[in-house]
């Protein structure tokens, strides 16, 4: 298979202060990936260096095997990574169809497919951004990165603070979406089994690196060792 993404000895962070240091980590064409970890282990600065966001300090960020050490964050969302930040970034002069219709490219996921994907959205489609509900902005937020069709998709823990039924509605879609095999899947969660029923794989940093990579069926059936890398309850 090809290597779709791949991180060697990163370290990156931001200005001076280094919070990868020496991260390792390759991934295939639609694979995807549970990147677990406790507080402050470098989850979401690793999706922000894979997106360039933050500073390269030394190691090789590639995609489709060429470095992305040069290219500024627009290139590689052009090239095909797609991100959804935990902040979920809406812009509150666009509606939601604006927010789809903007950066949508041609691809299977249309933004009629979108709405599909999401109903409620299509009944807000004129609608502001911020207006939304935390939980219809998340799917905006997913919505959005999906009419990009990407070849990479990185999501920065997509179920915080959501409604439980949110919560579930949204782990469906993702479990559809990683079962069609398209695209390489990268999912941060603090809810680690929740992320590995719907991934193939686990990766854990800890302090910057990975210290530990699994598949998913083995890691959430091995209860002592998750409890020991993560920390879950």
């Amino acid at each position: 298979m090809t290597e779709r993404l791949g991180l060697e000895r990163v370290s990156a962070g931001y200005g001076e202060s280094v919070i990868l240091d020496g991260a390792e980590l390759a991934l295939q064409a639609g694979e995807s990936l549970a990147l677990l970890g406790r507080n402050g282990a470098g989850k979401s600065t690793l999706l922000r260096t894979v997106m360039g966001l933050t500073r390269l300090h030394g190691g090789t960020v590639r995609y489709d095997g060429r470095d992305l050490a040069r290219d500024p964050p627009w290139k590689r969302s052009r090239a095909g990574i797609a991100w959804v930040p935990q902040e979920r970034g809406m812009f509150p002069s666009l509606t939601v169809d604006e927010h789809l219709t903007t950066v949508a490219r041609a691809g299977p996921c249309t933004v009629d497919r979108a709405y599909d994907l999401f109903p409620s959205l299509a009944m807000r489609r004129s609608s502001p951004g911020n207006r939304l509900s935390g939980g219809e902005q998340q799917m905006l937020a997913i919505a959005r990165a999906l009419v990009m069709n990407p070849a990479v998709l990185l999501l920065d823990e997509p179920m915080e603070g959501l409604a439980p039924v949110i919560v579930q509605e949204l782990k469906g879609l993702l479990a559809t979406l990683i079962g069609q095999g398209g695209m390489t899947v990268v999912l941060v969660e603090q809810h680690a089994r929740l992320a590995l029923s719907i991934t193939a794989r686990a990766a854990v940093l800890e302090r910057g690196r990975i210290v530990h990579q699994a598949p998913s069926a083995q890691l959430i059936a091995d209860p002592s060792t998750l409890q020991r890398l993560v920390a879950v309850a």
